[in-house]
């Protein structure tokens, strides 16, 4: 009979398990090492990664180095630097304080520590696999340090398997190297991937680090944003109403240089840009907060972005008030506009202008006895408004449904609501239709037939249009080049985020090639798909949804007109190819029930 259960764990395990938290991917090990670098006060960082960190991750800085000693001392679990007792962990200033990092990263990977500290006339190196001792010798190496990680997870093959690719895993890396070197301008930062420098970033200002990392467009786009009070500093910038994008991804916020995420203010900078922003677009802001590191709790989550606030209420009216202020005074709140779009335009006159008699224009060939041709209805088109709701499924077999809308005094007419709906009378009701998504679905439908049929024709661009990417989504949309092609592009790869744009499909004339092809890859990006997994079908919707005329555009009659016409000629009207509702009938009697 077993007389206890209860037993203390070895360190390699216990350190295996505190990986589970502290290395969830590569980018968490860039992470942890990139921040240690900066509390080493090293003033150049380098970053080498080797297929998306799963082989190899290397970091070199040139900060104070560790002694033989604490080289040894630092891969213990809970040893560090930053803290001595209790009371340090209310005033926090450095970044990696645990002492759980190095133990965790070296029992789930073969690490090694080449490093030198200031003074010292040799350095020290350390080698572990698995956080067993390899190796350990003097060497002649610079000063600083040098991390080099291989192999993440060789010995967990379970957690290996559940990694992304490359591109997925290289872009979470990407990640958080812009968070650290956007919080710390005057560091110089450079990254390489597969032996090809991706950035390379020199000391500068604040603005000018935004605008090396994300593109010189931004440099437009954004406006400062300064406050000081005695509870909370609140400095950077943010982006103008007019560049909002229906995107996320260039929204920062950080606290004392540490990068956090924070819903409640991110709700906060959303109410601030009430009334201004086009629907389901997302401004750009980049925010920085300094405050009493007494104030905060950075010790909530082991990735440490989640902080908390003594005083939240205050910071978020301090926040909204000076994002609020901002705008005001960079004359970006817009006047009061009444809609000016359908209103009489009455012509300005002169006292010595001449008048002259108004112009009556006859159509002499018109004839109000001549009888126009109709158009041939299928008997049973009114099936599809006599239900209250329609019930058209994608799994039913499809079906071309003709229609002809018409109210009961016979005039018919596609009407536009603000700039997202078309609205149109019909037998039963009121149909609102959605008109991105009717557009998603005729594309979609395009294509598909197209390629089906081997119809997509690549047309040869007389002047090649050069495509201009931000780097963290040009490494991206190298991998997707390959599937682009079978839909009938011709795209090389240039440099420094350039494509040249070669050949277009026959039928792309009609689209802003770089929005969209931004659009699309910002889509494959949120489904963390691996390129390669991708099908033809993925392709054909992810295309449709990034050429749709989008909501708030703006169509003529002939447009509206032919949208609709073209909606009920496709195969499943009422559902977009994700299975989104295309339109919605509003019954005569929900109608008249609004009146009584």
């Amino acid at each position: 009979m077993i007389d206890h259960v209860i037993h203390i764990l070895p360190d390699a395990v216990a350190n295996q398990i505190a990986a589970g938290e502290v290395v969830q991917r590569p980018a968490s090990v860039v992470k942890e090492l990139m921040e240690n670098a900066i509390d080493a006060f090293a003033k150049n960082i380098k970053v080498h990664i080797k297929d998306g960190g799963k082989t190899s991750i290397q970091i070199m800085d040139d900060g104070m180095g560790m002694s033989e000693v604490d080289a040894r001392l630092a891969f213990e679990r809970h040893a560090t630097s930053k803290i001595s007792e209790a009371n340090d962990l209310f005033s926090i200033s450095t970044f990696g304080f645990r002492g759980e990092a190095l133990a965790a990263i070296s029992s789930v990977a073969q690490v090694e520590l080449q490093t030198r500290k200031e003074g010292n006339d040799l350095g020290f190196k350390i080698e572990l696999h698995g956080s067993k001792l390899i190796n350990q010798e003097p060497i002649v190496c610079q000063q600083g340090s040098i991390f080099t990680v291989k192999n993440l997870f060789y010995n967990i093959p379970a957690r290996r398997r559940f990694l992304k690719s490359d591109i997925i895993e290289f872009k979470h890396i990407l990640d958080e190297f812009h968070r650290i070197a956007m919080a710390h301008p005057t560091i110089a930062f450079s990254l390489t991937h597969n032996d090809t420098e991706i950035y390379s970033l020199s000391p500068t200002s604040l603005k000018q680090r935004i605008i090396h990392i994300f593109g010189k467009n931004l440099s437009n786009e954004l406006v400062d944003i300064n406050v000081d009070t005695s509870i909370i500093t609140i400095r950077g910038f943010i982006g103008k109403p007019e560049y909002a994008k229906k995107k996320s991804g260039l929204q920062f916020f950080f606290v004392n240089n540490r990068y956090m995420r924070h819903p409640f203010l991110y709700r906060v900078i959303l109410n601030a840009y009430e009334n201004l922003l086009l629907p389901e677009t997302l401004p750009s802001y980049f925010i920085f907060f300094e405050c009493d590191p007494n104030s905060i709790d950075v010790n909530i989550h082991p990735t440490k972005t989640e902080i908390k606030f003594e005083d939240e209420r205050a910071v978020s009216q301090i926040l909204e008030a000076a994002v609020r202020q901002t705008l005001g005074k960079t004359n970006i709140l817009p006047n009061i506009d009444f809609e000016n779009e359908s209103s009489i335009k009455l012509p300005n006159f002169s006292k010595n202008q001449p008048l002259n008699a108004p112009k009556i224009q006859i159509n002499p060939n018109y004839n109000p006895f001549e009888q126009t041709k109709t158009k041939q209805v299928t008997k049973d088109w009114q099936k599809l408004f006599e239900q209250d709701t329609p019930s058209i499924s994608p799994a039913e077999t499809q079906h071309k449904i003709p229609l002809e809308t018409y109210n009961e005094t016979g005039n018919s007419g596609v009407l536009q609501i603000k700039n997202q709906y078309l609205l149109v009378p019909v037998k039963s009701g009121i149909m609102l239709i959605d008109q991105y998504r009717a557009h998603v679905r005729i594309l979609y439908e395009m294509l598909e037939e197209k390629y089906k049929q081997d119809e997509v024709y690549t047309e040869k661009l007389i002047f090649p249009e050069i495509l201009h990417l931000p780097i963290h989504h040009a490494e991206y949309f190298k991998s997707l080049i390959p599937h682009l092609k079978r839909l009938g592009f011709i795209i090389t790869t240039l440099s420094d985020g350039q494509f040249n744009v070669e050949g277009i499909p026959s039928y792309w004339s009609n689209f802003n090639l770089a929005s969209t092809m931004e659009h699309f890859i910002h889509q494959f990006e949120e489904s963390e798909k691996n390129p390669e997994e991708l099908n033809i079908n993925e392709m054909l919707v992810q295309l449709a949804r990034s050429s749709a005329i989008k909501k708030g555009q703006s169509l003529s009659e002939n447009e509206r007109q032919h949208l609709f016409d073209s909606l009920f000629s496709t195969s499943q009207p009422q559902y977009t190819p994700d299975g989104k509702t295309i339109f919605h009938i509003i019954p005569n009697e929900d109608i008249d029930q609004l009146f009584k």
